[in-house]
């Protein structure tokens, strides 16, 4: 995972939108969170998805409402693991 218009990608593909939504509209500071559009089980499977898909381990304690209030979160603390040295 380079980007986060990547993990925006990878996020979108795991949201199921509503009529006259899609993707395309995820930006970097969607509010996921306040917007209803991750709920548990939507950040375990994109907990998975980067697992699988970028190699990207989240660490329980990074799996917290905070790190999934927007892509931009999510992309911040993925970094912050990359400057610790994990995956």
């Amino acid at each position: 995972m380079n980007s986060v218009e990547e993990l925006c990608a990878l996020i979108g593909s795991r949201i199921t939108w509503g009529p006259g939504e899609d993707a395309s509209s995820l930006t970097a500071d969607t509010p996921l969170l306040e917007m209803g559009l991750v709920d548990s089980l939507a950040i375990m499977e994109i907990v998975a998805a980067l697992d699988k898909e970028a190699g990207v381990t989240l660490p329980d304690t990074e799996i917290v409402a905070a790190n999934f209030r927007s892509p931009k979160a999510l992309w911040a603390a993925i970094e912050s693991l990359a400057v610790e040295g994990r995956p």
